[in-house]
Protein backbone atom coordinates (compact mmCIF):
# COMPACT_ATOMS: atom_id res chain seq x y z
CA UNK A 1 0.00 0.00 0.00
CA UNK A 2 1.38 3.37 -0.96
CA UNK A 3 1.33 6.24 1.48
CA UNK A 4 -0.41 9.30 0.02
CA UNK A 5 1.78 12.34 -0.42
CA UNK A 6 0.60 15.12 1.85
CA UNK A 7 1.71 18.63 0.90
CA UNK A 8 3.92 20.36 3.43
CA UNK A 9 2.02 23.16 5.14
CA UNK A 10 3.28 26.60 4.23
CA UNK A 11 4.21 28.98 7.04
CA UNK A 12 1.79 31.83 7.57
CA UNK A 13 2.74 35.42 6.87
CA UNK A 14 2.66 36.16 10.61
CA UNK A 15 5.08 33.28 11.30
CA UNK A 16 7.45 34.48 8.58
CA UNK A 17 7.26 38.04 9.85
CA UNK A 18 8.08 36.97 13.40
CA UNK A 19 10.98 34.74 12.33
CA UNK A 20 12.36 37.47 10.04
CA UNK A 21 12.23 39.89 12.97
CA UNK A 22 14.18 37.43 15.12
CA UNK A 23 16.77 37.01 12.36
CA UNK A 24 17.03 40.80 12.10
CA UNK A 25 17.66 41.03 15.85
CA UNK A 26 20.24 38.23 15.73
CA UNK A 27 22.10 39.91 12.89
CA UNK A 28 22.55 43.09 14.89
CA UNK A 29 19.60 44.99 13.42
CA UNK A 30 21.36 45.63 10.13
CA UNK A 31 19.33 47.89 7.83
CA UNK A 32 18.59 47.00 4.22
CA UNK A 33 18.34 43.24 4.72
CA UNK A 34 14.56 42.98 4.90
CA UNK A 35 14.13 40.75 1.86
CA UNK A 36 17.09 38.56 2.80
CA UNK A 37 15.69 38.05 6.32
CA UNK A 38 12.20 37.39 4.95
CA UNK A 39 13.38 34.75 2.51
CA UNK A 40 15.64 33.12 5.09
CA UNK A 41 12.79 33.04 7.60
CA UNK A 42 10.42 31.50 5.06
CA UNK A 43 12.92 28.79 4.14
CA UNK A 44 13.70 28.06 7.78
CA UNK A 45 10.02 27.72 8.63
CA UNK A 46 9.34 25.52 5.60
CA UNK A 47 12.10 23.24 6.80
CA UNK A 48 10.69 23.17 10.34
CA UNK A 49 7.14 22.57 9.13
CA UNK A 50 8.32 19.84 6.82
CA UNK A 51 10.13 17.98 9.58
CA UNK A 52 7.29 18.41 12.03
CA UNK A 53 4.66 17.13 9.62
CA UNK A 54 6.65 14.35 7.94
CA UNK A 55 5.15 11.03 8.86
CA UNK A 56 7.51 8.57 10.47
CA UNK A 57 7.91 5.52 8.32
CA UNK A 58 8.76 2.13 9.61
CA UNK A 59 11.54 0.33 7.89
CA UNK A 60 10.20 -2.75 6.26
CA UNK A 61 11.87 -5.76 4.78
CA UNK A 62 13.01 -5.61 1.18
CA UNK A 63 10.05 -5.70 -1.21
CA UNK A 64 9.13 -9.11 -2.54
CA UNK A 65 10.12 -9.76 -6.12
CA UNK A 66 7.36 -10.40 -8.61
CA UNK A 67 7.74 -13.59 -10.67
Amino acid sequence: MKTPIVPTPEPTEAEIQHEAYLLWLESGRQPGRDLENWLAAKELLRHRHGRASAPRRRRSAAPATLN
